[in-house]
């Protein structure tokens, strides 16, 4: 019970210190190019008000047009729902797609695992940009030739674009979970259980199913946070090709208003945290601890 409340705390004290960082980077730089004699009032002043704007949120506000406000909840919601779905859809199809690479590579002969080795790291070399232009102007390209659209390369005023952006997030991520499970694969695969489980003629596909894959799983949900940031990095690109009225498209068109970038940053961040937690006590588990 004792270790349990140390456990919480140590998390409640971690978030604290984030909200309070994303404070701090928030403030200074919406005063950094003000005179050198009133920044260090008004980064003052940008702090209390991110402080009380937790306890004021239902009264934030958003300036839309022709002195017109309306509340920050009801308008950062579509958007915010709508790329936290992109996100995590790719997010699940990441993980998805670098256990299937990553099991057929391990059955596969050693020149087919080659070809796809070389395959992954060599996408992993072209630009993200390029990469997103490249998938567009193809799927222009079979559009124009056939007539046929088979995903929506764009949003439009009345639609929103899914299976493209969320294939587009994907990939980077994919390409890096899979260098992450193939090094741990081969790391196992040097161990003694795995040799005593190939002398006692057992095949490849029960030993990764059964002992492999248990213990990767855990180098698999302990990068979690680091493949969450670069597909966040990832969404802020693929918003502006893809013509998204999505979360970052929100975050620009309120760059003049400190609080509602500050909660708007705090909201993309909560989730994160949440799932982190998560993940943690997975991994915990899986390693024979007990979760909280």
């Amino acid at each position: 019970m004792i270790q349990t409340s140390k456990l919480i705390s140590k998390y409640i004290l971690q978030f604290c210190l984030t909200i309070v960082g994303i404070g701090f980077i928030t403030a200074i730089s919406f005063t950094l190019f003000l005179p050198e004699g009133e920044r260090l009032t008004e980064f003052w002043n940008q702090l209390q008000i991110f402080f009380w704007s937790f306890f004021y949120f239902d009264h934030l506000e958003v300036y839309i047009k022709d002195f017109q406000y309306v509340p920050f909840s009801s308008v950062l919601s579509d958007p915010y729902v709508y790329s936290i779905t992109i996100l995590f859809s790719a997010f699940m199809l990441a993980i998805i797609a670098a256990l299937i690479i990553s099991y057929v590579v391990y059955l596969a002969p050693k020149v087919v695992r080659k070809m796809i080795t070389s395959s992954l790291f060599f996408l992993q070399s072209i630009p993200d940009v390029v990469m997103i232009c490249g998938i567009q102007l193809f799927f222009f390209y079979i559009y124009k030739k056939t007539g046929v659209k088979i995903v929506d390369p764009v949003s439009g005023f009345e639609t929103k674009a899914y299976l493209l952006p969320i294939v587009v997030v994907a990939i980077i991520p994919t390409i890096q979970l899979f260098q992450m499970l193939f090094l741990a694969i081969h790391e196992e695969k040097e161990k003694d259980y795995v040799e005593y489980a190939t002398a006692k003629g057992l095949s490849n596909s029960w030993i990764f199913n059964r002992h492999i894959l248990r213990n990767v799983a855990i180098t698999l949900l302990s990068n979690t946070k680091l493949i969450f940031w670069v597909m966040v990095s990832n969404l802020l690109i693929v918003e502006k090709f893809f013509n998204m009225k999505g979360y970052f498209s929100f975050l620009f068109n309120n760059t003049g208003s400190p609080e509602i970038f500050f909660m708007s940053l705090v909201l993309l961040f909560v989730p994160f945290f949440l799932l982190e937690i998560i993940f943690k006590q997975i991994v915990h588990k899986m390693k024979g601890g007990q979760a909280i």
